[in-house]
């Protein structure tokens, strides 16, 4: 570990009273039992030395976690994409629209047609300017017979399409994407309406047990995101009357109350083909490209480690000041447009077995969270630099290191790296943007000879020799 150093005086104000309670446990480690104490001597600032370095080591490794919890999510994932580091992409997007308030037909109304309406919600991953190939099937099993639903999930379905559409994505120009389903079943629809027979959800169920909207296995194009809120998605039943003053036109709505995404990457061929599906066990970057990968969806997270953090404390007459983590994307990973960058990454303090560690100083395993129990993250904010042409993010971690360096317990702790703000809930990921995301970073260990982008940023201050 390599220090620069640096004079006290007018360095840091917050210092200060640090460095009051260090010349303090000095004066104090000298007196006898007995001596009397009669003045304290004001400290000298000259005395004194702030020391920085960022040549600390940061180990670096990958985390997969078991499964993400995807269920009741405000966004469905559809699509197909194959990314560089990250392997192929898929996700397909499970659902049931259900009647929310019975319609009823006019006595002379004809039908017209069957339609799904998907709106965007403006995320996207992949590239958006290739076509992507999505189709509509009805499910062979109801969805809400469960209660949570994780992103390896699935539920048997129609192998033939109702519906498909081939198209390049506007989420940020067009408002919603539309497929004609099947007249068939949009027929057996209109005319168990007509007939009255379709005023619960058991009735509609008995026709449409739910509907799956998935991309064809050979796209190589994007993952788009679609509201799932009661007023977004829906099934409509559009129909028609010949009235005396001309036609009237009519729709009746179904809309979504249950939703899960089932997300999968296939690695084969990649840096993280190593990774092991168990969160307790984490993937060296030494073993994947001298890279570290953190995605949401599928759930990766970064950790990191400071293997020779601990020996600070056996430097006498020494005080922690700051600690900040530096972490630089890798070169030609974010691409924009395409994948860019999260907005932030949210750190968490976790143990040896990466299970979070609360402010009580107890680990809470990733799938057990719960409670009241949640863990404290630090935020880093995405900055693009346009000045010195440098992109990063920048943790303060002081609380973390002085954890670290106060434990008496010979077990490392780390920090893992999200993309998001996880919850208190019994699964941590639930309803959070990490769980319906792909959004993604990649990180170079301080080896990599490409883009080194992990750097300890530490100061402290201590009595001049």
């Amino acid at each position: 570990m390599k220090f620069t150093y640096y004079s006290f005086k007018g360095l840091f104000s917050p210092v200060s009273s640090l460095l009051a309670g260090l010349y303090l446990c000095v004066s104090l480690s000298g007196c006898q039992s007995g001596d009397e104490i009669n003045a304290l001597e004001q400290t000298n600032p000259d005395d004194f030395l702030v020391l920085f370095s960022d040549t600390t080591t940061v180990k670096l490794s990958t985390v997969a976690w078991d499964s993400t919890m995807t269920g009741g999510a405000a966004r469905m994932l559809v699509g197909r994409y194959v990314d560089p580091f990250f392997g192929k992409m898929h996700s397909t997007a499970f659902f049931q629209p259900t009647v929310v308030t019975s319609f009823s037909l006019p006595e002379k109304a004809v039908y017209d047609s069957l339609v799904l309406k998907l709106p965007y919600d403006k995320y996207y991953y992949g590239d958006t300017t290739k076509t992507l190939n999505l189709t509509v099937h009805t499910l062979q099993a109801d969805i809400l017979v469960k209660s949570n639903y994780f992103n390896n999930n699935t539920t048997t379905f129609d192998e033939t399409p109702i519906g498909k559409k081939s198209f390049k994505p506007s989420p940020n120009q067009v408002n919603s994407v539309r497929f004609k389903l099947d007249d068939v079943l949009g027929k057996k629809i209109f005319d168990q309406s007509a007939a009255n027979l379709l005023t619960t959800n058991e009735q509609w169920i008995n026709i449409v047990k739910g509907l799956v909207v998935m991309a064809n296995a050979k796209d190589d194009a994007s993952v788009i995101g679609f509201k799932t809120s009661s007023d977004s998605t829906v099934v409509e039943l559009h129909y028609h009357t010949d009235e005396k003053d001309g036609v009237t036109k009519g729709v009746g709505t179904f809309k979504v109350t249950a939703e899960y995404n089932q997300i999968l990457a296939d690695r084969a061929g990649t840096e993280l083909a190593k990774l092991p599906v168990n969160s307790r066990t984490a993937l060296p970057s030494e073993q994947s490209g001298n890279k570290v990968f953190i995605q949401g969806g599928p759930g990766l997270m970064a950790r990191a480690d400071f293997p020779t953090l601990r020996g600070l404390k056996d430097v006498k007459y020494s005080v922690p000041n700051r600690a900040f983590l530096r972490i630089t994307p890798y070169k030609n990973s974010v691409v924009k447009g395409i994948f860019g960058a999260p907005a932030t990454i949210h750190v968490y303090y976790c143990d040896k077995n990466n299970q979070f560690i609360t402010s009580s100083g107890q680990p809470i395993p990733l799938a057990t969270l719960g409670g009241t129990s949640q863990p404290t993250a630090v935020v880093g904010s995405y900055v693009n630099d346009l000045f010195t042409n440098t992109e990063y993010y920048l943790f303060d971690v002081s609380s973390q290191f002085t954890s670290i360096l106060a434990s008496e317990s010979a077990d490392a702790n780390g920090l893992l790296f999200v993309t998001s703000a996880l919850s208190a809930n019994t699964y941590p990921e639930t309803q959070t943007e990490f769980a319906q995301s792909l959004t993604r970073l990649v990180i170079g260990d301080q080896k990599n000879t490409v883009e080194p982008g992990a750097k300890l940023q530490l100061y402290y201050t201590t009595l001049k020799p």
